[in-house]
């Protein structure tokens, strides 16, 4: 458990939890929830937060069982040493494969745009040794920097509003005439974008303020996400209208590339650089993750000697990156079910284990 100095304030976390969220999916959300939810895709949206908040109030539960315990501290009382031992492993492997899809997604979006003849070895390079600068200290350090990132948050609202006024509202009409099946599909899409709130089950313990504090914070930032999103979706959808949106698989930057100001020509690029630094953080959360959940298996080892592992391990995968879109496409399919197992199910198990059993914060670890 950390010390009071090393603790995180409730904005603090107020402001993790937001941008872990906002990262890989912004440029290309729209376009999966399209071909799912056709003009309703904006919908999916909602309904996905709505089950994020869910979820967020699950992990609440679970941590107030057992405050000023860590997550993984919690799985050795409620499930023993062996079944604590198994489920630590799992969700090494979970937050790994999920920060290995931020990157894959994010250089392959980079050699798209901008640096098409760049390595992808290279690139994964660069964002690795930013972000691995950024973890290595303590929780403290990542949301002080998380905190600066934010404000690139209002940049990316501004550009996204000033598109409004050019869209038509017609181009989403009727709404629901996709049906409620092709909406809860694209509930499905928009999951992996909304990812990033389970580092909650990792810094709720490392927080100050009360239970109830806590769990503001943490539905405040997802109902902002989902307010982000959607209104990001529906811009797009209005904008480019149906015709469009089907053969585009980055609307938003195509959105940006048509709106032009005086002093900024290419606002295309404007956003996707600070597009860039919204991934960083999220990629940085996955990177904690992952090296928290290691430490907790070999505690004798620092956490900030496993940040450097992974960071290792990482860009040495990066040279066997797929670049066939088939086989990303898998590989993100493969990480959303995880995300299921691992983020909706296993929490809940746990809880209802824990209230079978009569286990609380007061049994010995």
């Amino acid at each position: 458990m950390s010390s009071p100095e090393k603790k995180i304030s409730l904005f603090q976390l107020f402001i993790m939890t937001l941008q872990s969220q906002i990262g890989i999916g912004v440029i290309s959300l729209p376009y999966y929830l399209f071909n799912a939810a056709g003009n309703d895709a904006w919908i999916s949206v909602i309904v996905a937060g709505f089950f994020v908040q869910i979820n967020i109030w699950l992990i609440w539960l679970l941590y107030r069982r057992f405050p000023g315990q860590s997550f993984f501290e919690m799985l050795r009382i409620t499930v023993g040493k062996y079944g604590a031992y198994g489920l630590k492993i799992a969700y090494s492997i979970y937050f790994f494969t999920i920060a290995t899809l931020i990157v894959l997604l994010f250089v392959r979006l980079v050699n798209i745009w901008i640096l098409p003849r760049t390595p992808m070895w290279l690139v994964t390079l660069i964002m690795i040794a930013v972000c691995v600068y950024g973890v290595v200290d303590h929780l403290r350090v990542m949301a002080r920097f998380f905190f600066l990132a934010s404000t690139m948050l209002i940049v990316l609202l501004f550009l996204i509003i000033t598109v409004a006024k050019d869209i038509n509202y017609l181009s989403i009409l009727p709404i629901g005439n996709s049906g409620m099946l092709a909406i809860l599909g694209g509930v499905h899409h928009a999951i992996i974008s909304f990812l990033g709130y389970e580092v909650l089950l990792v810094i709720l313990p490392h927080s100050l303020g009360g239970h109830a504090g806590k769990i503001k914070a943490a539905l405040l930032a997802n109902g902002i996400v989902t307010v982000f999103y959607t209104l990001l979706t529906f811009v797009c959808l209005a904008y480019l209208g149906p015709a469009v949106m089907r053969f585009v698989s980055e609307p938003v930057l195509y959105v940006m590339k048509y709106r032009t100001f005086h002093m900024i020509e290419r606002t295309d690029l404007l956003f996707f650089s600070i597009w860039i630094v919204c991934v960083g953080t999220s990629f940085m959360t996955y990177l904690y993750l992952t090296a928290s959940a290691l430490n907790s298996l070999l505690s004798q080892v620092s956490r900030s000697t496993f940040v450097y592992v992974i960071a290792a391990l990482l860009f040495m995968l990066s040279f066997f990156f797929p670049t066939d879109e088939h086989k990303v496409a898998l590989f993100n399919k493969i990480a959303t079910y995880m995300s299921y197992l691992f983020i909706l199910v296993l929490p809940g198990v746990l809880l209802m284990i824990a209230m079978v059993r009569g286990r609380s914060g007061d049994d010995p670890v």
